[in-house]
């Protein structure tokens, strides 16, 4: 393993391991590739590129909003089903109390309060399935952004055992010392040291992860 190879794991972390769950924006094309220098030692590589132009973390991306969309169904699915349990309990409630209102005059005095308990109970019973529900729903969504984490870390080590090779034999081929990995935070950099394209090449000529 080069000793480039651990900092690309961290990189790579970055941008799958804590890449947004929901719909992300388009990425920027890719610049005209310029010859590499003779005798350069120093290269550098946008690993968001390559996650985004390979064909291995094209199918990591589409794994991970597959089962996003997935989670999303399942959960909107849940709220659905826990509104409708609500509103069922709510309008229980809703015609005991019209009961109580429009009958209040003509009921007996033991009548009447046995409806206002009963109708105490289902107010707190309400407040219980409230509560109950809320806390469900929380569950799973934990549960569900727990799996797709847990999918994100999967997906990030099988790319990383992909992409080491690649970037070494594009290292060695270019006889480089360096190989370094740039980001957003670089505001400028020689666009003929720029291998992204060679690396991405390289991921595509060899055969895909099952």
């Amino acid at each position: 393993m080069r000793a480039g190879t651990l900092s690309v794991m961290a990189v790579i972390a970055v941008f799958l391991g804590t890449a947004p769950i929901f719909a992300q924006d388009e990425p920027a094309a890719a610049p005209a590739t310029l010859p590499f220098p003779a005798g350069a030692r120093i290269g550098y590589v946008d690993l968001q590129r390559v996650l985004a132009g390979s064909a291995d973390g094209q199918a990591s991306n589409d794994r991970v909003q597959e089962l996003t969309d997935q989670k999303i169904s399942e959960i909107e699915a849940r709220n659905t089903g826990l509104q409708a349990e609500l509103q069922a309990s709510n309008q229980t409630l809703v015609d005991s109390q019209q009961k109580l209102a429009q009958g209040e005059s003509v009921m007996s005095g033991e009548a009447r309060i046995n409806l206002q308990r009963e109708i105490s109970r289902m107010q707190l019973d309400m407040q219980r399935q409230q509560q109950d529900a809320q806390a469900e729903m929380e569950r799973v969504q934990q549960d569900a952004q727990g799996e797709i984490e847990a999918l994100q870390q999967e997906l990030q080590i099988e790319f990383e055992t992909l992409l080491s090779p690649a970037i070494d034999e594009v290292a060695t081929e270019k006889g480089l010392d360096y190989l370094m990995a740039v980001g957003p935070g670089v505001i400028w950099a020689n666009r003929s040291l720029d291998l992204t394209q060679e690396v991405i090449d390289k991921l595509n000529s060899e055969p895909s992860s099952p």
